[in-house]
């Protein structure tokens, strides 16, 4: 074990294998992680598919909770991600607390109609919850895999909108007043049982790990090595969350967050009740909805592999038009009441979505350093929400 550093001033831990570390190849910090985003996907996108179910056109109120909701997830993933940065708190120990805080949600839908109690149980500690899951995951990845961060990242996170899928299909198909506790009650179990005993082996490399088979020093300046190097340059210092947040570049990444996350967590929010109330009926809403769900998440990795070979902000500037595009094309399809071309659109803007997340959180490490990638990019997403 030794410490090199490269042309940067940045050092790493080069020398020990991810099996003399937890006895395990570190592809197990990879789909342990993708497995427990894939399980707490449906606190967000099935949340609006079993409230139109549920309510129909009535259901716009119920969306104060997920407005919320996403407000609480927020700022839990700041903070985990601070406390995660100083090793503060083991990973697993994180995990199940977040899952025993995700699964709070679902029950208390299931057994409560009272508005308060679903804002202190869905909103507070769910939402909560699902920060402290979705910042750990990260950056348990991240830690694993720092040469190839920004693609493994978008790869689990990825899981958080496509693992809603079969319960937005279960939600559409047999989800009523009748059963809906019933319902509500098993999704809190499988959201548990997938997040606790995924994060129970989650383990963190030592501070500054690199992996023994690719040269660190070659990686920072060889564009044959490191191939977004082509298009993408590093950071010429590294920024701590205090320095970053006084510069320019932050206040963009800041203000592009706000109204980028506002536009999609609108289509995901409202897609289902324009489909009910153009009359398109709850199979197209659910279309629509799993759609979107699909392609954010199958996009977050597509989209970090064009930035690295094209550059990340022309990458997110085309997203971002992508999104302002299809936001335009979903309210004018509902307005002509053409079913086809409004599932389509909510496609593509869940496609722009999912797709500035990780271009973003690129971004902050190519701007502010990778030391401090995490916490930063919490920053500007909990600021931002």
């Amino acid at each position: 074990v030794a410490e090199v550093r490269d042309l940067h001033g940045r050092s790493y831990r080069v020398g020990e294998r991810p099996q003399d570390i937890m006895g395990r190849s570190r592809a197990w910090m990879l789909w342990l992680p993708w497995a427990a985003m894939a399980g707490i996907s449906v606190l967000q996108y099935g949340y609006s598919i079993a409230a139109t179910t549920l309510h129909g056109t009535a259901a716009a109120g119920a969306f104060w909770v997920l407005a919320l909701w996403v407000m609480f997830q927020a700022g839990a993933a700041a903070l985990t991600a601070a406390l995660r940065h100083r090793s503060a708190v083991a990973p697993s120990r994180a995990m199940l607390v977040g899952a025993l805080l995700c699964a709070a949600g679902p029950l208390t839908l299931a057994y409560t109609d009272s508005l308060a109690l679903a804002v202190l149980g869905y909103s507070v500690l769910c939402g909560s919850g699902a920060g402290i899951v979705y910042a750990t995951c990260s950056s348990t990845v991240a830690k694993w895999y720092p040469e190839a961060r920004g693609a493994r990242i978008g790869f689990v996170t990825g899981a958080f909108g496509y693992g809603a899928v079969p319960f937005i299909i279960v939600f559409t198909a047999g989800l009523s007043p009748a059963n809906h506790a019933a319902i509500f009650t098993v999704v809190g179990v499988l959201v548990l049982a997938a997040v606790a005993l995924s994060g129970l082996l989650f383990r963190d490399p030592p501070l500054g790990w690199w992996p023994p088979d690719v040269d660190p020093r070659l990686w920072a300046v060889d564009k044959r090595i490191n191939r977004s190097l082509l298009s993408n340059a590093p950071a010429a210092r590294q920024y701590a969350p205090g320095q970053a947040v006084r510069t320019t570049p932050f206040v963009v990444m800041y203000l592009i967050m706000v109204f980028a996350a506002a536009t999609f967590l609108l289509a995901v929010a409202y897609v289902p009740i324009i489909a009910v109330t153009n009359g398109f009926g709850a199979l197209v809403a659910a279309a629509a909805v799993g759609l979107l769900a699909v392609v954010s998440g199958g996009g977050r990795a597509v989209a970090c592999h064009i930035s690295d070979r094209f550059g990340r902000r022309q990458t997110l500037s085309a997203a971002l038009l992508l999104a302002g595009c299809a936001q335009l094309g979903l309210v004018y399809s509902a307005y002509i009441h053409q079913a086809v071309p409004f599932v389509v659109f909510a496609g593509l803007s869940g496609l722009a979505g999912g797709a500035f997340y990780p271009l973003l959180a690129s971004l902050v490490a190519d701007y502010f350093g990778e030391r401090n990638a995490v916490r930063n990019f919490g920053l500007v997403y909990s600021l931002a929400l």
